[in-house]
């Protein structure tokens, strides 16, 4: 499983900040322009600051076909244990980490 953020996003700049509040906060508000990495990169934030170990990391998004492009992008990046649910459409590999 890769947790390497890509330098060349904004994002990436920030996450030593975002895992400190993630683990000292229970809510935090993350904002920055399209293309800064938000979606794809906080799940793999949220794993390097140990989250998800004993659940799930739950990401939303309006839109079934981003929902299913958005899993898609962060299992390729991550390797493995990516589901995806929109509406009664459960789609979880065995590998999930639940």
């Amino acid at each position: 499983m890769s947790k390497a953020l890509p330098a060349e996003l904004p994002i990436s700049r920030h996450a030593s900040e975002i895992e400190r509040l993630l683990t000292r906060n229970q809510v935090i508000i993350v904002a920055g322009d399209t293309g800064s990495g938000k979606t794809t990169q906080l799940p793999k934030i949220c794993l390097r600051a140990g989250l998800g170990r004993r659940g799930v990391i739950g990401h939303t998004q309006p839109r079934r076909l981003a929902a299913m492009s958005v899993a898609a992008r962060i299992s390729a990046e991550v390797g493995s244990g990516v589901g995806v649910q929109v509406r009664f459409d459960q789609r979880v590999p065995e590998d999930a980490w639940l």
